[in-house]
């Protein structure tokens, strides 16, 4: 049987549990290993001195089975979280999408503006900083049943299962506020940044490639426009789509 032990309560339970089981035991096994005359004075000293074993073995053993649970739990969001900003990985976000097929959603590529020369200017720790606290906004600022996902750089695709084009602007509309609004500290310096958005339908049964590829597109427009602002994907919206380069 496995035992699962994720919680403090979990070890004590765990530990309960043991102890009654070599409680039972000791009480069983007691009429066979002694002479009947002896079974009825030693149960009570005996159940204590079971218990006395088995809770102390039962903690540590519990202790463990945490321990080891805790390092699987962080293994695991290693493996599907990108390690600087927490968000998913570009490979996880793809086995994420397969969970959502049928659904229609809406697609949004996120690009934090002139990054580079924030670097350039400020360092590589500030931009580190910036990278945490922008994806920090995005999924904060979206449902527990959304995707938030790092592409490459400062790029990020964010998916909204069961929305429409209306709800995913406004969405969108909504983190280029908090990302304006949001200052980055590093040290004593008080930072800001803007991001620009685009945004892109993916019907039910659609390519989620071709999706990011529209909303790339409209990125591109965002960008073109002036930057920190949504654009919305439209038939015809020319544009480089640099996401599906990014490796």
């Amino acid at each position: 049987m496995p035992w699962q032990v994720r919680t403090r309560m979990d070890q004590i339970r765990f530990t309960l549990a043991m102890s009654l089981i070599v409680l039972v035991i000791s009480a069983a096994l007691r009429p066979l290993m002694l002479p009947p005359e002896l079974v009825a004075p030693t149960l009570v000293p005996g159940a204590a001195m079971a218990v006395m074993i088995a809770a102390p073995i039962g903690w540590i053993t519990a202790w463990r089975l945490r321990a080891v649970h805790d390092l699987s739990a962080r293994l695991e969001h290693a493996l599907h979280h990108d390690l600087l900003t927490g968000v998913r990985t570009r490979a996880s976000f793809y086995d994420a999408v397969r969970a959502l097929e049928g659904q229609p959603c809406v697609v949004i590529v996120a690009d934090i503006d002139h990054f580079k020369g924030f670097n350039d200017c400020h360092g590589h720790f500030a931009g580190d900083q910036a990278l945490r606290q922008f994806a920090t906004i995005l999924a904060s600022n979206c449902r527990g049943t959304d995707l938030v996902a790092r592409f490459g750089g400062e790029e990020f695709v964010i998916v909204l299962p069961g929305a429409g084009m209306e709800q995913g602007f406004t969405v969108a509309d909504r983190l280029a506020e908090r990302v304006r609004s949001s200052a980055i500290y590093v040290g004593e310096r008080s930072l800001s940044l803007t991001a620009s958005f685009g945004v892109a339908p993916l019907p039910a049964g659609g390519n989620m490639d071709q999706a990011i590829e529209q909303a790339d597109r409209a990125l591109y427009q965002a960008k073109h426009a002036g930057r920190d602002r949504v654009c919305r994907y439209h038939t015809g919206l020319k544009g480089p789509a640099t996401l599906r380069e990014v490796s």
